[in-house]
């Protein structure tokens, strides 16, 4: 969009041309959501109700068309005065309709004239005060250009001290609002909203038709059985090439619903929003016509914790397609997602919750090395230390440290691996805590500022920064509530500083009393079953099981949560197994640290699938003595079933959770319990298999491998032991290969 002066078309004299320092400053004022972009001509061809206008950046927010013209007003209203002095827009919108620049004007000089007619503050707070919530909205009416509406758009715009107090309300009775009338509640909510950020995107009305799961294996799965329960139609994505005929397409297609095939490789296609996306109009095009866009409105995409569910470039395309995303819009996670930010934020509410280190938006290896020795120089922190990308994940894009001569290598790898997975530039450097314990908080906020937190999760037992088993609550923790009260509680102002909107996790370090924020995985976790399986939600005098993805499907429905925090109730302890196809070799070497003892992962065609029956457990429990237990649960989240092949793209193919609740004279006993039964249940699960080569030959002779027995091993462990019946305070996120080959090495 070209920059000029109002007079246009005709010669601009050099005298009529604004200074550059003029345009800068007008530059600056404009209102923007996030990082994202509002065209000046785009937001007049949709205020304007022109034929096939759209605004490209908000079109998915709840409502439609009708909702995006509401915010075209807005952003108008904010922007237009910079627009109409400096801007030539008017051979573009002419493109599209020849009337439009005259009518354009028209509109312009009315919002004008009744922001002149406004008056003051006071009396403007104290009429919408007087107004009930339905009344405000009816004030808006359907033509934003009415007298009565662009009074309401302009007060809001001007005095932003009412529009907040206008959110609080909304906020408070959402609940009752959306029993009455959910188009109701989005229009107050994008009437209410920062046109400084992105809005929520939720499908409009609540009305929730479609689902469609961009993850597979078990979480895909799991997200089909959810859409059905919920009563809405599961939509499918999947790899024609290594999933067709996969378990989640098979229920799919059972529950009534349908699977948009993508070609390529796993990176082409699940982690190819751009193809998504295409696919997605595509098939709505085909099967519903000219209600494509009204049907895509109704559906949600849910991403699991799939390559897409952190991924601003993603997020940014799905919202541009029309696809409301089930997750934090584009600039929540550039805040929450970045390491950087995130400390930032941390640091602000708690300045001893984080390590010490440096931050640095930089992506010159000399820049960031002579920083690093500078700040080191300084005594900011001490090595060993860990350089880690702003953006990285999964244990991947950092490398620890023993001296500053290591620092080249490290920066150089660091970088590569930013360069190769795509992830945006920056990098951290912080100072190794060393034989940590890895906790962190489940953290689930509606669109409405409602935030709940559903208390902590212990995640030390690790292998190659990989979780592998994970408890819930924390054992550690089980005599310092009030600590973790204070974890928790950070971790929810973190989420409401950001305005998160979804299911997301804040992680720690913690030691010796002591915990260090590392950062807000924007996403539903792996290990969420564990959190689910120890806690209830009170209704009433009845106990409901926890269900997170439930919860993370009624938010993007635009629903607010309908419980207290004191409505959580923490009832049992849980233990969940990631059950992957990989086993512990002790005689192999691992390319990482130069050590013997990795575990290697495998794919193959499942044969047996088994899981003991929790009550055959329990029986056979009682029978031999052990008392104590009132309650016990097995689940077993799998993405396969007999026959099925597990291409080796994620060795883990489904999740063990055990829980239990005790009696009260049992208490102390309850982590040691929960071993005890936990390892009768892995004794008795039976996972068999036959091994399968990347061109699809099954290895008759080679069965299929799993860890099964490597958990075993660990929970034997006196570790183990030590941590179910007090403290073990040698217990950390690398004890396990640590304890595998230590054995290894003694035999």
């Amino acid at each position: 969009m070209s920059i000029t002066s109002s007079q246009s078309p005709g010669i601009i004299k050099a005298s009529d041309r604004p200074s550059t320092d003029e345009v800068t400053l007008a530059m600056k004022s404009l209102v923007r959501p996030g990082t994202g972009h509002v065209g000046c001509t785009e937001i007049l061809a949709v205020a304007l109700g022109l034929k096939g206008a759209r605004l490209v950046e908000l079109r998915s927010v709840p409502g439609g068309l009708p909702a995006q013209q509401l915010m075209a007003f807005r952003y108008l209203i904010e922007n237009g005065a910079v627009w109409f002095k400096y801007f030539a827009w008017e051979k573009a919108l002419a493109k599209i309709d020849e009337k439009a620049p005259e009518q354009a004007r028209i509109l312009w000089k009315k919002i004008e004239s009744s922001r002149a007619k406004l008056g003051d503050e006071k009396a403007f707070a104290k009429k919408i005060a007087s107004y009930k919530l339905p009344k405000v909205a009816a004030k808006l009416g359907k033509d934003y250009a009415e007298k009565d509406a662009l009074k309401l758009l302009l007060g809001l715009s001007r005095f932003a001290a009412v529009r907040e107090s206008l959110r609080a309300r909304l906020n408070e009775e959402s609940t009752s609002l959306l029993g009455q009338d959910p188009s109701l509640v989005d229009v107050l909510y994008l009437l209410s909203q920062d046109l400084s950020s992105f809005p929520a995107t939720t499908v409009g009305r609540g009305d929730l038709a479609y689902v469609i799961v961009a993850d597979k294996g078990e979480m895909g799965v799991r997200a089909v059985r959810e859409t059905i329960s919920l009563g809405a139609i599961p939509v499918v994505v999947f790899s024609q090439q290594d999933d067709s005929g996969a378990l989640q397409t098979r229920l799919a297609e059972l529950g009534g619903g349908f699977c948009i095939p993508l070609e390529g490789s796993f990176r082409e296609t699940y982690a190819n929003a751009a193809q998504m996306a295409l696919r997605i109009e595509s098939a709505y095009l085909e099967r519903f016509g000219e209600k494509a866009e009204a049907e895509l409105a109704r559906s949600v995409l849910y991403p699991g914790y799939g390559p897409l569910a952190e991924n601003t470039g993603a997020i940014e395309t799905f919202r541009r397609s029309g696809i409301v995303f089930a997750g934090p819009m584009q600039d929540v996670v550039e805040q929450a997602g970045d390491k950087r930010k995130f400390r930032g934020l941390a640091e602000a509410i708690d300045p001893k919750a984080v390590t010490p280190g440096i931050v640095m938006d930089d992506s010159d290896e000399e820049r960031i090395i002579q920083t690093i020795e500078d700040a080191y120089e300084a005594e900011k922190f001490t090595f060993p230390g860990r350089i880690k990308a702003a953006n990285g994940g999964g244990g991947r894009g950092q490398v620890v440290l023993k001296t500053p001569a290591e620092l080249p290598a490290a920066v150089r790898k660091v970088l590569g691996e930013i360069q190769v997975n795509g992830w945006d530039k920056g990098v951290m450097f912080e100072q190794n805590i060393f034989e940590t314990t890895h906790l962190e908080v489940q953290v689930v906020r509606d669109r409405f500022g409602n935030t709940r937190h559903f208390g902590m999760r212990d995640c030390t037992e690790q292998r190659a920064s990989q979780k592998i088993q994970e408890e819930a609550p924390p054992a550690l923790l089980r005599k310092d509530s009030a600590l973790s009260a204070h974890m928790c509680d950070i971790a929810v102002r973190i989420a409401d500083q950001v305005g998160y909107v979804g299911a997301c996790t804040v992680e720690l370090m913690y030691k010796s009393g002591h915990f260090y924020l590392l950062e807000m995985n924007t996403r539903i976790q792996v290990e969420h079953p564990v959190t689910e399986e120890a806690h209830r939600i009170r209704r009433g005098d009845k106990l409901e099981p926890l269900n997170l993805v439930a919860l993370q499907l009624e938010v993007a429905r635009g629903q607010a949560l309908s419980f207290s925090q004191e409505d959580i109730v923490q009832t049992h302890v849980a233990r969940e197994f990631r059950i992957n196809a990989e086993s512990y070799n002790a005689n192999i070497k691992d390319s990482r640290d130069g050590k013997m003892g990795i575990f290697l992962p495998n794919a193959g065609v499942f044969d047996v699938i088994e899981v003991p029956d929790a009550a055959d457990i329990h029986q056979l429990l009682q029978d031999e003595g052990v008392e104590g237990i009132d309650e016990l649960f097995v689940r077993f989240d799998c993405g396969f079933e007999v026959g099925d092949d597990l291409v080796n793209k994620d060795p883990t193919f489904g999740k063990l959770i055990v829980s239990l609740a005790v009696s009260a004279g049992s208490a102390d006993r309850r982590y040691e319990l929960l071993r005890f039964v936990s390892l009768e249940v892995l004794r008795r699960m039976k996972i068999e298999g036959r091994q399968l080569l990347p061109n699809g030959k099954v290895l008759q002779d080679h069965d299929l491998e799993t860890n099964i027995q490597d958990h075993i091993r660990v929970l034997d462990s006196e570790m183990l032991k030590a941590h179910s019946q007090s403290i073990a305070p040698k217990r950390h996120v690398n004890w396990v290969i640590e304890m595998l080959r230590a054995e290894d090495a003694s035999v």
